[in-house]
């Protein structure tokens, strides 16, 4: 197997495993990783603002001041269960964008020549 078919499928396997945007970092196509790691962190963030403007931020605060993960947990679980079109739309854009973002790392070696057509 050749030395660039090698890195595409590393790139792949990085982008699985870490995330959106990770492979291309391995294939240096800078700003195509940038594109996918900051939509990757919007939807984070995204998630992150509805989850904050739920719960009280009294309850967060105590939370992270006591240390008590359980209690946390039980607050996103209850997050979870009055919010499922959020949840939903998170997960299936979030996977949508992750799957993607590897189609896109054979996309790039396709069209450079180092999978052939």
């Amino acid at each position: 197997m050749d030395r660039n078919k090698i890195i595409v499928l590393l790139a792949a396997m990085t982008t699985l495993i870490l995330g959106p945007g990770a492979g291309h970092l391995v294939i240096k196509e800078w700003k195509r990783a940038v594109f996918f790691i900051a939509l990757a962190a919007g939807l984070f963030i995204i998630l992150g603002i509805n989850f904050i403007s739920e719960v009280d931020r009294n309850t967060l605060t105590a939370v992270a001041n006591y240390d008590h993960l359980e209690q946390f947990k039980e607050i996103y679980y209850r997050f979870q269960d009055n919010n499922p079109k959020t949840m939903t739309f998170f997960d299936v854009f979030f996977a949508a964008l992750w799957a993607y973002s590897i189609v896109d790392i054979f996309m790039i070696a396709k069209n450079k020549g180092v999978l052939k057509k």
